[in-house]
């Protein structure tokens, strides 16, 4: 009899530890989860984009690159950095956005403009992405 009711208990015991575990994704949103994956990938291109800016600024000072190119190619390197913080400050939020590094992730409908650094839904007038601020 003590036996039945050690195995009553174990199995009681094993449900109440194992409960939080099975029912995680009962309780996940659907489509895209968040991971801390993503989270030390967003960091590292946020690195990486910092580090482009700086020697960016570099070639510029010792002249290997000329005003009109370093003009240019600063706009793009900060759109890139911005839409990469965008994507940090949704994550801390929980909110899922589309990787730049995907801007084919959506697919255009009939009348629909899309920024070609984040994927984000754009009005077809717009001549800046409202998210992370690229030209279109």
């Amino acid at each position: 009899m003590t036996l039945f009711v050690e195995l009553a208990l174990l199995t009681g015991v094993l449900f109440i530890i194992a409960y939080p575990l099975m029912s995680r994704h009962a309780l996940e949103p659907s489509g895209a989860v968040l991971t801390d994956s993503d989270m030390s990938d967003l960091l590292y291109r946020k690195e990486a984009a910092y580090v482009a800016l700086k020697d960016l600024e570099f070639d510029h000072n010792t002249g290997k690159i000329d005003d009109d190119d370093y003009k240019a190619m600063k706009t793009s390197f900060e759109a890139e950095a911005l839409g990469i913080l965008h994507s940090i400050e949704n994550y801390k939020k929980g909110i899922v956005t589309p990787s730049p590094a995907s801007p084919g992730a959506r697919s255009k409908g009939k009348g629909e403009k899309f920024c070609s650094n984040c994927g984000v839904a754009v009005k077809k007038a717009a001549k800046f992405c409202h998210e992370c601020g690229a030209r279109l």
